[in-house]
């Protein structure tokens, strides 16, 4: 075992982040979606952590978009976000991958400081480190070896997944990061970005930014 993976599932650049609709619809939408994906990415290249970074996705446009010399694309044959990371996993341990991390395309303020601390900790084999969200998911996900878990992301997916790794008798590790526990979901939360990221650094704060403007205060909540 060599590689260190990371995948970033995505469900579509249209497709994702339904919440969203009612408030930011078509390009709108799209736009925010694929600056949110253009964060997280480059935040996970930037920290030089990881051999092979992968987009999973059903939606081809996906790797049209952002599959490049350092991100690959996986096209998913299963519905749904935990079939793509079975997926990603098989794939990952039938390449003697060393581990796999899952990383949600919705946290822009992610640093690549991150990743190498999320993969300093614990030893090399046989653990799970977490990353949980403000609102009791999984944000990122490290795995060694691919698939020492069965994802479980849905509602309450971080207590789903430490209770498997005590389970499964893994050494268990979360982390504790304001960074990486803000994801976004709602228009509120692209307000509290807009916050969070008032000069507008990343990509996700330029086009919160931009969109709030055509947001009324009655469309946010």
């Amino acid at each position: 075992m060599t590689d260190n993976w990371a995948v970033i599932p995505v469900k579509g650049l249209t497709e994702s982040k339904t919440r969203l609709s009612t408030s930011l619809q078509g390009d709108k939408k799209r736009i925010l979606v694929e600056a949110l994906l253009e964060d997280v990415l480059s935040s996970i290249i930037r920290s030089r952590v990881y051999e092979t970074v992968m987009l999973i996705s059903p939606d081809e446009n996906v790797g049209s978009r952002f599959r490049s010399q350092e991100v690959s694309f996986l096209k998913q044959i299963g519905l749904g976000l935990n079939r793509a990371i079975e997926q990603a996993n098989r794939l990952a341990t039938q390449k003697h991958a060393r581990s796999l991390t899952t990383v949600l395309a919705d946290i822009p303020l992610v640093d690549p400081g991150d990743f190498k601390e999320l993969l300093s900790i614990g030893p090399s084999l046989r653990k799970v480190v977490m990353a949980p969200s403000l609102k009791g998911g999984t944000n990122v996900m490290l795995t060694s070896p691919p698939g020492a878990i069965s994802p479980s992301y849905g509602r309450w997916s971080y207590s789903k997944h430490l209770r498997q790794a005590q389970i499964s008798g893994l050494n268990a590790y979360s982390i504790s990061n304001s960074r990486i526990s803000f994801d976004i979901d709602t228009v509120s939360d692209v307000m509290e970005l807009r916050r969070r990221d008032p000069e507008s650094k990343t990509a996700s704060g330029r086009a919160a930014e931009m969109l709030t403007l055509a947001l009324s205060p009655t469309r946010i909540r």
